[in-house]
């Protein structure tokens, strides 16, 4: 059974007495990756002559529940959308009144790009450069080659609309 109050004592306390994949499968909220990530950073120590988890009982995390550290990119509970009541604010310094962002904001969902794997063959000089562009950029070799291309694309048919 998954216990979602499961604290970083009671992990090492069950991993005492039985493997840490068992305990994994049977009582912990989370898969063994995430539980193993969140005793890590909760500061638990791993022992690997005995293969055992372990944390001090004063530790000031050990009674803090592992959910606590998980790291996880969604969110189990839905955020409450903030919605203004008023379009209007009063600005407390000038007393003026202004219009609230936040009222006529509209919700858009990002663009999904649908991607289709490619191989084509290129100049290793030319590969190069591109791999460095990218790095100095901090973006992705696929992204800077993809938006060489859409921008060639979107000119190029400029080009054809004028003639």
């Amino acid at each position: 059974m998954k216990n979602m109050d499961l604290t970083i004592y009671e992990v090492t306390e069950l991993n005492e007495r039985m493997k840490f994949l068992d305990l994994a499968k049977q009582h912990a909220p989370v898969g063994k990756e995430k539980l193993r990530e969140a005793l890590k950073s909760a500061g638990a120590t791993f022992d690997q002559r005995t293969k055992r988890w372990h944390i001090d009982r004063s530790h000031p995390n050990a009674d803090k529940k592992v959910l606590d550290f998980v790291q996880t990119s969604r969110s189990s509970v839905m955020k409450a959308k903030r919605v203004a009541t008023d379009p209007l604010k009063i600005d407390p310094v000038t007393g003026q009144s202004r219009l609230d962002d936040d009222y006529f904001a509209i919700e858009t969902k990002p663009e999904r790009i649908i991607r289709k794997k490619v191989s084509l063959d290129m100049d290793v000089a030319l590969h190069k450069q591109l791999k460095q562009i990218a790095l100095e950029n901090d973006v992705k070799l696929y992204e800077l080659v993809e938006g060489v291309l859409r921008d060639y694309v979107k000119n190029h048919r400029k080009r054809i609309d004028y003639r």
